[in-house]
């Protein structure tokens, strides 16, 4: 089931959830050659449903790329329990896809016993779905909608760098655009 749907959309990102997305950077640069990561800053999402529960969710998110691979490092900045501080560890906590139609690929697991654990729209309108894979992956599957241009603006960065920096702005990432 999980394999269906791989196969269908493709693996777009793998998320770490970390205690410091500085220290991880710079361990993923030296190791794997990944990054610069483009930190995003602490945000906020308009809604969070957790396990059922709306709750206030933050977290400070930070964008690289390893080859053809994006990944995210996420750091938990909630009180109180969240799907980041769910898992118990540090590491590998998703992959992600996309899917035009999140709704139905939510469905698809639900129908395989693999539900929901966050529903989560973000400050721009994005849908984001946690599903609990954990039983059958040890992390989660993060379903939402293409993102492809910012998904290209990090690759684009990625092709650029020197290797120098572990971790950028925002505003290194629009000077390295010419904006």
């Amino acid at each position: 089931m999980i394999k269906d749907i791989v196969d269908q959309y493709g693996i777009k990102q793998i998320g770490y959830y970390v205690q410091s997305i500085e220290e991880t950077a710079a361990q993923l640069r030296e190791a794997l050659g990944a990054g610069p990561f483009i930190d995003l800053g602490i945000s906020e999402p308009a809604s969070c449903e957790f396990r059922g529960e709306q709750i206030a969710i933050r977290s400070r998110c930070a964008l690289g790329q390893l080859g053809g691979m994006q990944l995210e490092l996420i750091e938990s900045h909630t009180e109180g329990m969240d799907p980041y501080q769910e898992m118990g560890r540090f590491g590998i906590h998703h992959f992600c896809i996309w899917a035009d139609d999140v709704d139905a690929v939510v469905e698809q697991c639900k129908a395989e016993g693999i539900e929901p654990a966050m529903t989560m729209v973000s400050g721009q309108g994005l849908k984001v779905v946690y599903l609990d894979a954990r039983e059958q992956l040890g992390q989660y599957i993060e379903v939402n909608a293409p993102i492809e241009q910012l998904a290209g603006a990090v690759a684009a960065v990625h092709a650029k760098w020197e290797g120098d920096e572990s971790v950028i702005g925002m505003d290194v990432l629009m000077k390295m655009m010419g904006r």
